[in-house]
């Protein structure tokens, strides 16, 4: 009884399921345009600028900032009708295809859905010694330039048309069918998702150098870590951002108070829920503290509603509070923390539970095409609500990026993962993974 309930909540709401492992999720941004190898801080009024948010930060600041890169499919536009009406209209268009292939020492039972074996719940590797085609990622965007003190308008859409990753970023009320129509009631291995859609728009003249405004479904502004394939660390995820929300349906406005501060209000329809009768209003908060010539920042985000559990509706609400630091060290070697606590209230046969951990990450450029991460987590999952087994989750990773041109990444990883309480993978404590991502940018 109580692992359908959990897993029908889960998957109604668009994150990772909290059952017995049966390698299917439930209920998971520098500019896409141009992107570093890796950004070890966000940098916006979002908390991460890799969402489309146009809020000036460090880099934005410099003189004369480099163009943004265009891939394969605007250089095909440009000399296009097409293409000429877009430039003239500021629309940009990019995208791109994210895949990956993953060894494990989980079991092969050669049962459906996992047959190659489950590595559930690391995501987005949850498939076993099998290839994925994780991302094919579209962006199409009117952007805002915020040096420019003028009211602006603009808006933003992203598109996984289709891709594994998609089975965890779906969201109640909003194609959610995907996530009960493949094997054994469980979501199809490559649903489309459209992951954003919201315009926006810049008052110049509200709050001390603007506030941006935001109307739609927007990636959340909690955790380091993002959905976009080309702006995260490695292709699996940690578990602080897996199991907390991705994205958000309502009002998100930032402000740039001065050269250092900058805040965020919103209010939501819930964590990972589009307009559905399981909405409930949820304030969403950040603030941010960011000088100038500094080489720290912090940020503090939260999202709060009345977290009861929506029996009625198989639903999590849940209240989420997330600190995250960096510190650059040198130009070469640069440290994020990220941490964050859940709750929630009330859950059939378990009652009050919570999630919480904590991620390091090190970044050590080594030059413009090469860049190793180092990522070291615990989460505690009291319950076992949101993985579907209760303990403490140990995972480090180590990669590289190596980019011979500026639109192929190739990212070799190796991961460990351990539950201190719970037999987690099949019999076993501990998890070993290693993947080779590609990503090519068009």
């Amino acid at each position: 009884m109580l692992t359908s309930l959990i897993m029908t909540a889960a998957l109604a709401g668009g994150q990772p399921p909290s059952v017995t492992p049966i390698g299917q999720p439930a209920a998971l941004p520098a500019n896409p345009r141009p992107v570093v190898i890796q950004d070890p801080m966000p940098k916006d009024g979002n908390g991460d600028k890799k969402n489309g948010d146009d809020k000036k930060d460090e880099e934005e600041k410099k003189d004369d900032p480099p163009p943004p890169t265009k891939y394969f499919l605007e250089k095909s536009l440009a000399e296009t009708r097409l293409g000429e009406i877009m430039s003239n209209r500021g629309i940009t268009i990019y995208g791109w295809t994210d895949m990956s292939f993953n060894a494990s020492s989980a079991k092969k039972d050669g049962a459906p859905p996992a047959p190659t074996g489950r590595n559930f719940p690391v995501f987005m590797i949850d498939q076993a010694n099998q290839f994925l085609l994780n991302q094919n990622y579209l962006v199409v965007e009117k952007t805002l330039d915020t040096s420019k003190k003028e009211v602006q308008w603009g808006w933003r859409t992203d598109w996984v048309i289709p891709g594994s990753d998609a089975r965890t970023s779906v969201i109640r009320g909003l194609w959610s069918d995907q996530l009960t129509k493949g094997t054994n009631g469980g979501p199809i291995l490559y649903p489309i998702d459209p992951y954003q859609f919201y315009a926006q728009a810049f008052l110049p003249d509200l709050g001390g150098q603007g506030t941006t405004v935001k109307v739609g479904r927007f990636a959340t502004h909690l955790e380091y870590e993002v959905f976009q394939g080309v702006d995260r660390p490695f292709v699996s995820m940690s578990y602080l951002f897996q199991y907390n929300p991705f994205t958000h349906t309502g009002v998100w406005a930032t402000t740039q108070l001065n050269d250092t501060w900058l805040v965020g209000n919103g209010v939501a329809t819930g964590n990972d829920t589009f307009i559905d009768p399981a909405n409930r209003a949820t304030y969403l908060g950040m603030i941010k503290w960011a000088p100038k010539e500094g080489k720290s920042t912090a940020q503090v985000g939260v999202s709060i509603t009345n977290p009861q559990y929506n029996a009625a509706e198989a639903f999590p609400f849940y209240n989420v509070y997330n600190f995250q630091f960096s510190h650059k060290f040198t130009d070469k070697l640069q440290y994020v923390l990220d941490t964050a606590f859940s709750h929630i209230q009330n859950v059939p046969n378990i009652g009050n539970t919570n999630w919480y951990g904590a991620v390091n990450y090190l970044f050590y450029t080594h030059n413009d095409k090469l860049q190793s991460i180092l990522r070291a987590e615990v989460f505690e999952d009291t319950s076992g609500f949101r993985t579907g087994f209760k303990g403490l989750y140990t995972e480090v990773t180590y990669g590289v990026t190596y980019k011979p041109v500026n639109w192929l990444y190739v990212r070799p990883s190796v991961r460990y993962d351990n539950n201190a309480n719970t037999a987690v993978w099949e019999g076993n404590q501990n998890l070993f993974t290693a993947a080779i991502e590609l990503i090519t940018r068009w």
